[in-house]
């Protein structure tokens, strides 16, 4: 039996919808749930009665129309529900095993405190749909569209977005384990302060995707596309960005030690106080790139296009900048000691206080050295007045 014969506008609001599952919800010792068959179903959803404790196992659901139905502490195993419309549904405490529903249409919907084991939406629409506090211990949405999707406080430990094409998605304070996102396109999709270390992103393309505090280190991004990409204080020690197109992307503050951008192209990209040390750059592109307060300490950037950079306050000890292109480089209290910067281009690079103990250079001469008049206006502090009495 359908939980109530009252009917319910079929986009019920969130207060009424939660006052109607208490009061219907069984009581402590009663059956969890009992069995419904397919008519008692499409006949509550055609009445959007919400349906509550049922066991809606081995139903043949495909093309159903369950919109606007609310489902609360519901079992679906080995249910199929391909090509099913559960456009405004609510899922509650449900739990999916072996469920097939292919090309199904999850528009304005939501999926809260549920569990999903081998469930398969390939082909899905996934539309301004929400999975609040969920266990995805295997749910496949590869091929899938995700628009303003959103994941929060799940724990990942297997999804499958292959191929998906994922815009606004959101993803917050979820635990990741194996998610793959291979040939995905993710675009304006946020991933905050997840661990994906164990996400895969082969041959997946990303735009204007924010990786805010996350940590991916290890991930190869070798030879992908990462245009925009918003890496602020994530950590990518030891990240193989090589042959990588990341114009445009923002690392600031982020972990990067030991790093490898070789022939990487990212002009415009802004390394702000992120820690560079020992990454390799070798013939990369970083044309008006920001390094300004960077931690450069012994990283390569051999044969690199740095025209136009701006080093100022970087650390860059020990570096090496052999063949660079740094014409136009601002290096402006900068400390190059033991860098070597043999075989650079340095015309009219700003080398204004730079502090240059042991470094090498064989382009000096066609440099800018330090203004003696701006040294002493930066060194100058105001003195205290003497009070008169």
């Amino acid at each position: 039996m359908c939980a109530s014969t009252r009917r319910w506008p079929r986009a019920c609001a969130p207060t009424r919808a939660t006052a109607l599952l208490r009061q219907q919800r069984p009581e402590a010792g009663e059956p969890r749930r009992t069995t419904m068959d397919k008519a008692e179903l499409l006949r509550c959803a055609q009445r959007a009665e919400p349906v509550i404790g049922q066991d809606l196992s081995g139903l043949v659901l495909d093309d159903a129309d369950l919109s606007g139905t609310l489902f609360d502490g519901c079992r679906f195993d080995r249910t199929t529900m391909h090509r099913a419309d559960l456009t405004q549904s609510q899922f509650r405490q449900c739990s999916f095993s072996k469920v097939q529903a292919q090309d199904c249409l999850l528009a304005d919907a939501a999926f809260v405190e549920s569990g999903f084991e081998r469930v398969v939406m390939t082909g899905a629409t996934v539309r301004n749909t929400t999975f609040a506090q969920c266990r995805i211990d295997g749910l496949a949405l590869s091929a899938a569209q995700l628009d303003f999707a959103v994941f929060t406080g799940c724990a990942l430990n297997m999804l499958l977005l292959k191929e998906a094409r994922l815009v606004k998605a959101i993803f917050t304070d979820c635990q990741v384990g194996e998610v793959d996102f291979s040939g995905a396109h993710l675009e304006r999709t946020v991933l905050l302060e997840c661990d994906l270390r164990k996400a895969r992103f082969g041959g997946a393309a990303f735009d204007t995707v924010v990786f805010i505090k996350a940590n991916l280190a290890g991930k190869s991004f070798a030879g992908q596309q990462l245009l925009n990409a918003q890496f602020m204080n994530a950590d990518l020690t030891g990240c193989d960005f090589s042959q990588a197109r990341i114009a445009q992307a923002n690392f600031q503050g982020a972990q990067l030690a030991g790093a490898n951008f070789d022939g990487a192209h990212a002009s415009n990209a802004i390394f702000m106080e992120a820690d560079i040390s020992a990454a390799r750059f070798h013939k990369a592109v970083l044309t008006q790139a920001l390094f300004v307060g960077a931690k450069a300490q012994g990283a390569q950037f051999v044969a690199a296009d740095l025209y136009q950079t701006n080093w100022a306050g970087a650390l860059l000890e020990g570096a090496r900048m052999t063949d660079c292109e740094l014409t136009y480089a601002d290096f402006s209290h900068a400390d190059l000691s033991r860098a070597d910067l043999r075989g650079a281009t340095m015309f009219r690079a700003n080398l204004h206080a730079v502090t240059d103990a042991d470094a090498q250079f064989s382009d000096r001469a066609r440099a800018l050295e330090s203004e003696p008049e701006l040294v002493a206006a930066e060194g100058w502090r105001a003195q205290p007045v003497a009070s008169s009495t």
